[in-house]
């Protein structure tokens, strides 16, 4: 079987701090390589509903960015202490940086052990050097390239971004399921035209059948809302929050 690259997502202080830390490490644990950790943002606007709903929670928990890099440095002592490789990126909005100053930002984020940012609403164009000074300081930071984004702007997005793209699957926003058929599989043939990094798909991606069917055509596949849905689940019912993701997340890789 094609080894694939798991990336998974939480939202950070949803349904609280100490249990989205607990899922976090439970996915690590499962076999997540990547982590996309969001700092809650109250217009999240590429978010579905799941999402939206766990950043709403946390902010009315009183989760702020300082507690986001508390959050990422606890997490990421959890996972050295239990000799996890996890590779954690923050996800968030571009006025969460605004807000706390863009180098302020990066810089935290970097003693935060973090290694790289997704920042959907910062646009090459208008990105306010931090694909720049995110490269200064040796943090990944991810470029997205949708279904309509022309092949010239691939090719400039591909340059500028970190380690990998993120392909967004389809348009409109998470958690709706996305089909794996001909037309994303010409989509994806049509990114790596133009693309020569790896590509991580993510929109949409929430099955174990899903994502091996994308085994040997990216190297890595995002899954968001579904785990924000189960993580709701979790910690619902009786049970090791850590232990009960853990599983999740090894039935999504088929371990």
């Amino acid at each position: 079987m094609e080894k694939i690259a798991l990336m998974g997502h939480i939202v950070a202080g949803f349904p609280s701090f100490e249990a989205s830390l607990k899922a976090a490490f439970g996915i690590a644990q499962g076999g997540a390589e990547y982590l996309e950790v969001q700092f809650p943002f109250s217009d999240p606007n590429a978010d579905g509903i799941a999402i939206a709903n766990a950043c709403e929670v946390a902010l009315q928990g009183g989760f702020n960015t300082d507690l986001g890099f508390e959050f990422i440095a606890q997490l990421r002592d959890k996972l050295a202490q239990n000799s996890l490789n996890t590779k954690l990126l923050i996800m968030t909005y571009g006025n969460i940086l605004f807000c706390y100053g863009i180098k302020k930002f990066l810089q935290k984020a970097k003693e935060c052990g973090v290694y790289g940012l997704i920042v959907p609403d910062l646009s090459l164009d208008n990105d306010e050097k931090l694909f720049k000074k995110a490269k200064k300081l040796g943090l990944e930071n991810i470029a997205l390239i949708a279904p309509l984004t022309k092949p010239k702007r691939m090719e400039r997005l591909s340059r500028r971004s970190g380690a990998f793209v993120y392909v967004v699957a389809r348009n409109g926003i998470t958690g709706d399921t996305t089909q794996i058929d001909e037309s994303l599989m010409q989509y994806v043939q049509r990114v790596k035209a133009h693309c020569p990094k790896p590509i991580a798909l993510g929109f949409g991606i929430q099955s174990k059948e899903q994502i091996d069917a994308l085994r040997g055509i990216v190297p890595i596949a995002i899954v968001g809302s579904a785990f924000v849905r189960y993580i709701d689940k979790a910690c619902k019912e009786k049970g090791e929050i850590s232990e009960k993701l853990c599983a999740f997340t090894k039935g999504l890789l088929g371990d």
